[in-house]
């Protein structure tokens, strides 16, 4: 797996050439200190380390460090681009996320086709109590007919669920605020703070984006948003190249999670690839709202 092999290079890097200790690297990567040890110990069996570090491209990782200390990330996660993209990119989310689940975890996440199937892909011991919480209405996203259906994401009795039970967007705004104070959806909106992962899709003002595909916005609404300077969205709210959010009235009728909330999170996981969504994930990055960034290594050169 492209993933499980780059995070067995960094690791070894970290450790061999940085001289990171293992808790140091289980800190940074926020892996318990144990897998650490078991990728070390891949590495040496996949010959990955030798009398040296064997990496099939050393630039890929400058690339990679390039864009953290560019961008401020906790960590970025570059899969090959691929005519397959989303289903590369999810794969790879899922593995991340997977990696990160200990006992008692609590996953907020966001609206969209990415996250769904990131959320599909998931392998979880049964050892494992997870908790999902859905940051936003529109149900559909967070549903079984919207997940892979060899996921056990709806069938582990050890997960719990968490589903905002409203629709993404309202017709008025005095309706949003007073769904968003009623208790079932204020008490599920409360939970979000106290997650340890947040995972989310980066949306792109184009023909292919959820929003259009469900109907919430049409190809000409897009091209106001963009004269408005719009490049992107986050949980439904648009920003611009340098992520501020904009000033709009749709943003009143949202019952979802406000997209400023997410700079106080641990953690936040965005998957999103393909150059269409360069924009989006450049306002994304100013704007300081994702920790760890999953995308291809297209959009990974661009960033640089």
């Amino acid at each position: 797996m492209k993933y499980e092999n780059d995070l067995i290079v960094k690791i070894a890097w970290q450790y061999y050439i940085e001289g990171m200790t293992q808790n140091e690297i289980s800190e940074s990567l926020n892996l318990s200190r144990m897998k650490v040890i078991k990728y070390l110990e891949k590495a040496k069996t996949n010959n990955v380390i030798q009398f040296k570090i064997n990496l099939e491209d050393t630039d890929h990782l400058k690339v990679q460090n390039k864009i953290k200390e560019k961008y401020n990330l906790k960590d970025i996660y570059v899969v090959p681009t691929s005519s397959n993209n989303v289903d590369s990119l999810t794969v790879a989310a899922a593995q991340y996320i997977e990696d990160r689940i200990t006992s008692d975890t609590m996953i907020n996440i966001g609206y969209g086709e990415a996250v769904s199937k990131t959320m599909g892909h998931l392998r979880i011991s049964n050892k494992y109590k997870v908790t999902f919480v859905s940051l936003s209405g529109g149900v559909k996203f967070y549903m079984p007919t919207a997940i892979d259906t060899r996921s056990d994401y709806y069938t582990n009795p050890n997960y719990n669920h968490y589903i905002v039970p409203a629709p993404l967007s309202v017709s008025s705004e005095l309706i949003a605020e007073h769904l968003n104070q009623e208790k079932p959806i204020k008490k599920i909106l409360d939970m979000i703070p106290y997650s340890n992962i947040t995972v989310i899709g980066i949306g792109a003002l184009n023909d292919r984006a959820t929003l259009i595909k469900e109907g919430y916005f049409n190809p000409s609404d897009f091209e106001i948003l963009k004269t408005r300077g719009a490049v992107g969205d986050l949980l439904s709210q648009f920003y611009d190249i340098h992520g501020n959010i904009l000033d709009l009235d749709l943003h009143k009728r949202l019952i979802s999670t406000d997209i400023g909330v997410l700079k106080s999170l641990n953690n936040v996981v965005a998957v999103a690839g393909g150059l269409e969504k360069k924009d989006a994930i450049i306002g994304a990055l100013k704007g300081g709202y994702i920790d760890v960034l999953i995308t291809d290594e297209t959009v990974a050169q661009s960033l640089v």
